[in-house]
């Protein structure tokens, strides 16, 4: 037999507490059956069940462990790259505090939830750049999310198919000799400068790459602040940053993909979340371990039965 905990300090005190209020408990029972001048025949039974109750809670308390099993622990992993969408219109506060600010939380949220699973950072605007390789660092990769800022590209506009190209490519060309699952996660508003390529849309339904598109902000949008104020286009109008729901609907349909809202009054991250952990990753460790477990309950539930017999056993210390 094995014990999951050691005899310390604690078991030590209770067991002198034990003798202790049990020596007191005697001394006054036999004090009070000898002034009625007769016995308390059963004190040796109450004494016997008490003492293994007692010894029974404490083994218990020790934890004990016996009996072997074979268990097969199998480690099964994905390559995410996360690409967002780092456009002026994505410093709009339809979302709170910002578009940009919320993707940011929900990707650190996302990256502690997949330890086990490779992540990489695409960045994009007119634009598209590797912000991050694919990596297990989530620390880094937390580190380098809140680096994230708009003015972190010099150029402007939205080329949201650049970026879904160039994260294709490096999950294709990834050195991976397991030929790992392949995901990408898109962050973006949806206003996009141009349409996809079906071509791209095959590549990515052929390899069974998983397309999860995360549309943030609202329909009805709101006007873009820089430096303080409004921001105009070339005809001094307000600009009104607006969510293309048709884009990205469209986008993840052709791609077999998935969509998903995130602004103020709707958060679907937690079903992302959920979708990317039900996927099917491809096995990458597979052992098996011998594990022994706690068998405590055995040794409580004796101790629990002894401890009822004892409360239906009386001692009489006179008789009528």
């Amino acid at each position: 037999m094995n014990w999951n905990y050691p005899f310390e300090t604690t078991e030590y005190f209770f067991i002198f507490f034990f003798i202790l209020i049990y020596t007191a408990y005697i001394i006054r029972t036999v004090r009070i059956a000898r002034q009625l001048q007769t016995t308390a025949r059963t004190l040796i039974l109450k004494l016997f069940l008490r003492t293994i109750s007692f010894s029974l809670l404490i083994i218990s308390l020790l934890g004990p462990s016996f009996g072997e099993t074979d268990r097969q622990v199998q480690s099964k992993g994905k390559d995410i790259f996360m690409i967002v969408d780092l456009s002026k219109s994505m410093d709009a506060a339809d979302v709170t505090p910002s578009r940009l600010e919320k993707v940011k939380f929900e990707m650190n949220r996302f990256v502690q939830n997949e330890r086990a699973n490779r992540i990489g950072i695409i960045i994009f605007s007119n634009e598209a750049f590797i912000h991050v390789p694919l990596t297990y660092d989530g620390a880094a990769l937390e580190l380098f999310i809140q680096s994230l800022q708009t003015d972190l590209l010099a150029t402007g506009g939205t080329n949201i198919c650049d970026a879904t190209e160039l994260a294709y490519s490096k999950l294709m060309n990834a050195a991976d000799p397991d030929g790992r699952s392949k995901m990408m996660i898109l962050f973006t508003d949806g206003e996009n400068n141009a349409s996809c390529s079906g071509a791209l849309y095959n590549n990515l339904r052929r390899f069974g790459i998983g397309v999860y598109t995360v549309a943030v902000g609202t329909k009805v949008g709101i006007s873009i602040q820089q430096n303080g104020k409004p921001l105009m286009d070339k005809n001094d109008k307000l600009v009104i940053s607006k969510l293309d729901e048709n884009f990205l609907r469209t986008m993840a349909t052709a791609a077999r993909g998935t969509y998903y809202e995130l602004n103020n009054a709707k958060n679907e991250m937690p079903k992302l979340t959920n979708d990317v952990n039900q996927a099917e990753g491809t096995l990458v460790d597979s052992r098996t371990i011998t594990v022994v477990s706690n068998k405590y309950y055995y040794f409580l539930g004796a101790a629990l039965v002894l401890i009822l017999l004892d409360v239906l056993i009386t001692i009489g210390t006179f008789r009528l």
